[in-house]
């Protein structure tokens, strides 16, 4: 008997395995439908593998991503030449994906790596340019944390130094705990008193000309805002010769003080960052990279699946075995890579740069996707091609790809690929290997243009005439908070005299036979010393003796007319002074001053500015018009003393 299946039983079973089939990938999790795809590893459990593969008490780690002008191997061997020095046990690592800014964010990894290598020492996990993340010590003596603060405020490092000049840093400060918490007491002082106040005005240093220009421009602007205004004083007083010569001293200081300095900002050494930079200059040709350790595993494990995903990803993983199939029906080769990308990796955390990178080294035609975290939540996708000649369009629709998840970024460019036109045995230059390295504008015309031109502007400007009202304000508000005394210049006493004398004359000419005999002599001398030249206290004494004149005249029968001995401008007197200034002791003063303090009054007293100071009133207590009170005392010696004076007849 034959008990072979028959045909018709042999097909009853297809449907039955197919049904299996389909129940089973029901049944298993997406992330399980590929067994690539693994699960994300935290980076302490990534960096710890790594180091327990080094040699116990001396272990260094570089992250192949790391960027910088130093190969990951030229790091390695500096940091165990720095280390090496300490004395103790030590284990690095040198990431760019821990921090601030980072997908992992400011997480602690040296207590983790501690606990996983079970090794005492120094661990110290550091950025691959300018600062350290963490230092910490593990059963050995040494002060991590002043160590670690000297090299986060070391202010001799840059933003771009290598991780091994941080190691130097801390290392220093680790071997000589007295100098380094010494040098961080001194970085606690206030700023002007600090070692590295002045630590910029390096023209050596980034914005060095800048800085250094500033300052001098800074100098020459105040003088010439202070010598315009010291100038002005003497100039419209008609004292020229004094005004030139502040003049030409003013112009010797403002042009001195932005000259002098050029000799050494154009002598100083070249900066570093005055050369062209080693990462864009590897921009402009393949493999666009310094450090290639990272894009050249990356480039293997393309090899054997057209989908990477770096285990330090901490983006959502769902849907990326679907996307892998959907990379399958794309009509060209696709290759694509998720990973982690920052600012201080080797591509700069740029997309495009990293799949340039990456299709630079794998040699094979395709078009290579890399999916990384774009802003904020989101994930962007760079595109690069091999064995392909593109144009416009390719550019056009890889740019601004975005989705929540790398899956749905991904699909979004393989989408993409069918409005792009592909050239089989071309060749694509990325755009930004066109892009030609930058360098700094010249020293000297930093120093010129952003330095000095600034400073004279703000300071010349702004700053100083500010700085002058404002002192004139304080000096006036001193004076009235101590009892209102005045300051009266011989521009505006002269506004007076003119005002005064103006009125007397017209008194004169309408009451020529009917003013009393005793008051032409005095107002004949108030008209001929204005006249003549009259001095500050001249031009006082013919305001007081017009009014005097004229109030008289109206009234003659009133009592007679007396300055205020504190302000010969103010009211007349009504009430005798009883703490008189004058020699006399017949000092009367106005109503107002008279309900005043002595310390008041005597604050209150009219000061008269001649040749750039300012003097009381009645300081020359032999002149005649303090002797004579103005003409209230012995009016007509007064006049002849004046006449005499100024040599009339």
């Amino acid at each position: 008997m034959n008990d072979a299946p028959s045909p018709l039983q042999r097909l009853s079973v297809i449907p039955a395995v197919v049904a299996l089939a389909f129940l089973v990938l029901l049944v298993l999790p997406p992330g399980e439908a590929r067994a690539d795809i693994e699960p994300p590893v935290t980076a302490a459990e990534h960096y710890a593998e790594l180091l327990s593969e080094e040699p116990e008490g001396a272990a260094v780690v570089v992250d192949g991503a790391v960027g910088g002008t130093l190969t990951p191997e030229e790091m390695t061997g500096d940091l165990h030449s720095v280390f090496g020095e300490l004395g103790l046990p030590y284990y690095v690592v040198v990431t760019p994906f821990l921090g601030p800014g980072s997908e992992a964010g400011t997480a602690t990894i040296a207590s983790a790596l501690h606990d996983r290598l079970g090794s005492d020492g120094v661990y110290a996990v550091l950025e691959p340019r300018g600062s350290a993340l963490e230092v910490e010590a593990y059963g050995v003596e040494a002060d991590t944390e002043t160590a670690l603060h000297l090299a986060i405020t070391d202010p001799d490092l840059r933003y771009d130094d290598p991780a091994p000049d941080v190691a130097e840093v801390l290392v220093a400060a680790l071997k000589d705990p007295d100098a380094a918490e010494e040098a961080r007491a001194q970085r606690q002082w206030p700023w002007p008193f600090r070692a590295d106040t002045f630590e910029g005005l390096n023209p050596s240093r980034p914005d060095g000309p800048e800085s250094i220009g500033f300052l001098s421009g800074a100098v020459g602007g105040a003088a010439v805002a202070f010598g315009v205004w010291w100038l002005w004083r003497p100039a419209r007083r008609g004292r020229l010769l004094p005004a030139a010569a502040i003049g030409v001293g003013t112009a010797v200081v403002a042009v001195g003080a932005v000259t002098a300095p050029t000799v050494w900002v154009a002598a100083a050494p070249v900066g570093g960052y005055e050369r062209l930079d080693a990462e864009e200059l590897a921009r402009m040709e393949e493999p666009y990279v310094v450090s290639t350790e990272r894009a050249a595993r990356i480039a293997r494990a393309l090899e054997a699946d057209p989908l990477y995903v770096d285990p330090l990803v901490r983006l959502p993983r769902d849907g990326l075995d679907s996307a892998a199939g959907g990379i399958g029906d794309a009509p060209v080769p696709v290759y694509a890579a998720v990973v982690p990308l920052d600012t201080d990796d080797e591509a700069g955390g740029d997309h495009e740069v990293l799949a340039a990178a990456i299709a630079a080294l794998a040699q094979r035609e395709g078009v290579y996707l890399v999916a990384g975290r774009g802003i904020g939540d989101t994930t962007n996708v760079g595109a690069a091609v091999h064995g392909f000649g593109t144009d416009y369009s390719f550019g056009y629709a890889m740019r601004g790809i975005e989705a929540d998840t790398p899956a749905g970024a991904l699909r979004k460019a393989v989408a993409a690929l069918d409005e792009v036109e592909l050239t089989p045995g071309g060749s694509h230059v990325p755009q930004f290997a066109d892009q030609e390295p930058s360098t700094p504008a010249p020293r000297m015309e930093r120093y010129w243009v952003d330095g000095v031109l600034l400073g004279l502007s703000t300071y010349g400007l702004l700053v100083t005439p500010a700085a002058i009202a404002l002192g004139w304000l304080a000096l006036y508000a001193l004076r009235a908070w101590r009892g209102g005394g005045r300051v009266v210049g011989e521009s505006a006493l002269r506004r007076l005299a003119r005002r005064e004398t103006t009125r007397l004359r017209a008194l004169l000419a309408d009451r020529s036979g009917d003013l009393p005999e005793e008051l032409l002599p005095q107002a004949d001398a108030a008209l001929l010393t204005m006249e003549a030249r009259p001095r500050p206290l001249d031009l006082l004494g013919v305001v007081v003796l017009a009014r005097r004149v004229a109030a008289e005249a109206e009234d003659p029968g009133a009592a007679p007319r007396e300055p205020c001995a504190t302000n010969p401008l103010h009211a007349w007197a009504v009430e005798r002074d009883r703490n008189p200034r004058s020699r006399t002791g017949k000092d009367k003063v106005c109503a107002h001053c008279a309900a005043l303090p002595p310390k008041s009054r005597a604050a209150r007293v009219l000061r008269l500015r001649a040749d750039g100071t300012a003097h009381a009133y009645d300081g020359k207590p032999n002149d005649p018009w303090i002797r004579h009170r103005f003409g209230a005392d012995a009016p007509a010696a007064m006049v002849q003393a004046l006449l005499k004076e100024h040599h009339v007849s």
